[in-house]
């Protein structure tokens, strides 16, 4: 469930992000003649983190909201095709991709 939608993928990427700036930064006092450069690169992960978010913040509040049609819930969609963020079903806004409806005798 946690890699489920492209904004769900995108949001896990930037926390990754702030785990990695903490460790490099952790990691910098192993070396106390480098500890100022573990420093600023840690600093820098975090920030690339921060812009990452409201990069997304931005995408959230344009991104298109559907009800699944597997589980009945509301979800954001990102471009014609996503996957719901609760049941990964696969959604899309392109008609080419909607069934084929079932012949009925």
């Amino acid at each position: 469930m946690l890699l489920s939608g492209k904004l769900n993928k995108i949001r896990t990427f930037a926390l990754l992000l702030i785990f990695v700036g903490i460790g490099v930064m952790y990691i910098g006092f192993a070396f106390p003649k480098l500890m100022a450069l573990f420093f600023i690169l840690g600093i820098l992960f975090v920030l690339a983190s921060v812009g990452i978010y409201f990069w997304i913040g931005i995408l959230s509040t344009q991104a298109a909201q559907v009800v699944c049609p597997v589980c009945d819930r509301h979800t954001k969609m990102l471009g014609k095709r996503d996957q719901c963020m609760h049941c990964k079903a696969v959604l899309s806004m392109d008609p080419k991709d909607a069934p084929a409806p079932a012949d009925k005798p």
